[in-house]
């Protein structure tokens, strides 16, 4: 959770536990894509399918507010220097990573429309949040 902090620049991040319990009882399609992938072994040696799916309903898990999460989608526009604190909270490395991943699959069912007609890195999240990166610019959240 202090990592997420940081990268908020110390604003408000929470966790909601009925929503990471709504996760992991209705995530079907989430267990299912990981037996398919401990299957075709996308796993690395010693990691827990069960215990990584864990922690993806725990990410889906996190509150922030519309300023938390714009501060955060900061980080990523800044290449991982929080505009509030001026602390190096990513790599470049991990920023780049995350935003081809943020645009290739972040908004989901319709990452390739949103690819296509916005061409920015976002990432929709279950209480329809969108984060949207900016690159060197700035950083949105909204509802």
């Amino acid at each position: 959770m202090e990592f997420v902090k940081k990268m908020a620049g110390q604003e408000y991040v929470g966790f909601n536990n009925a929503t990471f319990q709504s996760e992991k009882e209705t995530g079907d399609r989430n267990f299912a894509i990981g037996y398919y992938m401990k299957e075709k072994k996308c796993f690395p040696p010693g990691a827990d399918m069960i215990d990584a799916l864990d922690f993806y309903f725990q990410l889906c898990s996190l509150e922030v507010t519309c300023e938390s999460g714009s501060i955060m989608a900061a980080t990523l526009a800044n290449g991982g220097i929080c505009p509030i604190t001026g602390e190096r909270v990513l790599s470049a490395e991990a920023v780049r990573n995350t935003l081809s991943l943020m645009h290739s699959c972040g908004m989901y069912d319709f990452s390739g429309q949103m690819a296509f007609h916005v061409g920015l890195p976002a990432k929709s999240g279950v209480s329809g949040a969108i984060l949207l990166v900016i690159p060197n610019v700035m950083g949105v959240m909204c509802w």
